[in-house]
């Protein structure tokens, strides 16, 4: 495999490490939203809301999926899922949190090296 496809299927890994941990927070703040005094609405719309992010980095990962099985769309699609993906990772340091952006920061930079390294069609 080159170095292209190597990195691009890194950048996807990191992408669903980061839905997986994300996605098993879903009861725990599921939990302390619904013992909370917020409205009604928040808590029904709290569920929904949370899931987004996750089933978004999920979507991710399924275009690198495409990008790694298709040679020669992997440079115009890692091309989109480089910015993408950084832009999760600062949307993860808008509420505090530096894990997700370190991963999905590294994941960026996987997906412009694949971009990089991958042939011109």
């Amino acid at each position: 495999m080159s170095i292209s496809g190597i990195s691009c299927a890194l950048g996807i890994l990191f992408c669903l490490s980061i839905a997986c941990l994300h996605a098993t927070g879903f009861s725990q703040f599921t939990g302390a939203v619904q013992a909370s005094d917020v409205s009604d609405f928040i808590k029904d719309m709290f569920r929904v809301l949370y899931v987004v992010p996750t089933l978004f980095l999920l979507v991710l990962a399924c275009f690198g999926g495409l990008a790694l099985t298709t040679p020669k769309l992997r440079k115009p699609v890692c091309l989109i899922l480089a910015p993408a993906t950084a832009s999760c990772g600062a949307l993860a340091l808008m509420l505090g949190e530096w894990i997700p952006l370190v991963v999905m920061g590294v994941g960026a930079a996987l997906f412009l090296l694949a971009a990089l390294k991958a042939p011109s069609t």
